[in-house]
């Protein structure tokens, strides 16, 4: 996983074990090296470097602490035998893996699943023990580490074993989790997220729908554009816009729809981040009856995302979904359903959360 601070790739256990600080909802993406440079110890109420919650004086001697007890400054020459140990003594097919700890598998919206090593050989095992863990089909299951995608089965049709993606105890690897499918026949048709919103209490106020575009893949993804409420259109991206706020103020009711026609979508695009974001008030909970649909005009019944808004009652935004490019140019919906701070007065600790997702 590569450090955003000091773009170094870095071993997990070079991360925090957790979040920064107790109020921080996001995977911590600065290395604990660059985090004690950032803080100091001896001043009080200073910023997550990521979202900007305010991180206390005893939580930077906690992560101090780690810091100075960090198992991980082992020499250049003893990962050189290692690797080296490793190449010459590959697994077969994923057979006596004589390695023992703990894998973590985190899914988009934070959670964290333990596996141990010692009973898994192939990416199948790893799949077979998701599946019985969080009832995820194997085939809505896409697991990724360090930027490469961990395939079930080589181009020979054998077991892909862990070893072959460097898999060793610590390791954290992603799941997303498939909720559709578009063939590129079907993407030809425009994709629409469809969302309304009533006022709150306080009067008329906006619950953002915001959509992300990013180019390419894993730690190499970069932020490309934003369709909002206040930019629409691009020129440049003819077949992606957004409405702006519709405000019915009789009824109290606000709507934003945002359409994309994804065989469209310039050839760097992969990936188009879907965000609710609270404007004014201070949480999406704050919006009676929030409602939205993601589909395709063409097959309005079939639904592409079944989030739940009100999961997200008590954040100021949550990061709903991706619909991202696979290596056949047809597109996948993953749920992701991650809490974060940020709207769209101030998007960076939402750009931080989602180069989070990106990292792995």
């Amino acid at each position: 996983m590569k450090c955003t601070k000091c773009q170094i790739d870095k071993l997990s256990k070079e991360f925090p074990v957790d979040t920064i600080g107790r109020k921080c909802i996001h995977i911590p993406t600065h290395c604990l090296k660059c985090l004690i440079k950032h803080f100091d110890v001896q001043k009080a109420q200073q910023k997550c470097p990521e979202c900007e919650v305010i991180i206390s004086k005893h939580e930077i001697k906690e992560l101090n602490l780690a810091w100075e007890k960090a198992l991980f400054r082992i020499s250049l020459k003893n990962i050189s035998e290692i690797k080296t140990k490793n190449k010459n003594n590959p697994d077969q097919n994923g057979e006596n893996n004589t390695a023992k700890g703990n894998v973590y598998v985190i899914l988009l919206n934070g959670t964290k699943l333990t596996f141990k090593l010692e009973d898994l050989n192939t990416v199948a095992d790893l799949k077979e023990a998701i599946e019985k863990q969080t009832k995820v089909r194997i085939n809505k299951q896409k697991l990724s580490y360090k930027g490469a995608e961990l395939k079930t089965f080589s181009d020979q049709g054998t077991k892909n074993p862990l070893s072959d993606y460097s898999i060793v105890p610590e390791s954290h690897i992603q799941l997303m989790v498939l909720l559709y499918s578009i063939s590129k026949e079907l993407s030809i048709n425009a994709l629409t997220f469809d969302l309304f919103w009533g006022y709150p209490t306080t009067g008329s106020d906006f619950l953002d729908g915001t959509c992300m575009l990013y180019t390419g893949i894993g730690s190499e993804s970069q932020h490309y554009r934003t369709f909002d409420y206040a930019a629409t259109r691009f020129s440049d991206i003819p077949n992606i816009s957004h409405s702006g706020d519709i405000m019915d103020h009789i009824n109290q009711r606000g709507h934003h729809c945002i359409t994309a026609n994804l065989a469209s979508m310039p050839p760097d695009v992969t990936k188009l981040y879907f965000i609710l974001s609270a404007y004014n008030s201070p949480n999406i909970g704050c919006f009676p009856n929030p409602s939205f649909n993601m589909f395709d005009p063409s097959n309005p019944d079939a639904q592409l995302c079944s989030y739940t808004i009100q999961s997200a009652a008590d954040s100021q935004a949550v990061i709903m979904c991706v619909v991202e490019k696979n290596d056949i140019n047809s597109w996948n919906v993953f749920e992701i359903g991650k809490l974060s701070a940020g709207n769209a007065m101030n998007y960076q600790p939402i750009l931080n959360t989602i180069n989070g997702i990106n990292q792995y």
